[in-house]
């Protein structure tokens, strides 16, 4: 279910203080189905996690070398001393995230998202399927034009989410639609 959401707050009384009429509004325990949902997926947590790093660094790498894309972000992909740090702080890989920047511009971008056959178009940050969005239209739409430039935030960044589905077939996708 994606509905489903559990978490837990822990802290100091100073800091737990200003959520306490929340908790009590709300409740404070999960319904047992989310409960077992959670415990159940728990186990397999590890492997999806390194599945996920993986797919994301083929699809970062694929999308470094392609002639219609201006800019790739993915921590594999850092050198210098910023490799080191990313070794460090993840050394289980770089996450499931990756963002680039369309070279054709925002219309561009937006079109290569309509042709995706494989990724769904959805703002979540993911789960076990993979997802696009123009974080413009979507999850910075509201921000002003001149913030969203000052953080790198241009009408052409495409975001992805990678899921547990093959690389090679997020790739063939992705360059189906790169290369209409």
């Amino acid at each position: 279910h994606d509905d489903l959401t559990a978490g837990v707050v822990v802290g100091p009384e100073r800091l737990i203080a200003p959520i306490r009429a929340w908790r009590r509004s709300l409740g404070q325990i999960i319904a047992p189905e989310a409960a077992a949902l959670l415990a159940r997926s728990i186990a397999t947590l590890v492997v999806r996690v390194r599945a996920q790093n993986a797919g994301a660094q083929a699809v970062a790498a694929f999308l470094a070398g392609h002639p219609r894309v201006d800019g790739v972000r993915h921590p594999s992909l850092v050198g210098g001393r910023d490799a080191a740090l990313v070794g460090r702080q993840m050394p289980g890989g770089g996450g499931g995230m990756v963002t680039f920047t369309h070279a054709g511009g925002g219309e561009a971008a937006a079109a290569m998202l309509d042709r995706l056959r494989l990724f769904a178009i959805a703002p979540s940050l993911g789960g076990i399927e993979s997802l696009a969005v123009l974080p413009v239209a979507v999850t910075h739409h509201g921000m002003p034009a001149a913030e969203r430039r000052r953080r790198g935030i241009t009408d052409a960044l495409v975001r992805l989410s990678i899921g547990l589905e093959d690389p090679a077939d997020l790739i063939a996708d992705l360059a189906g639609a790169l290369d209409p």
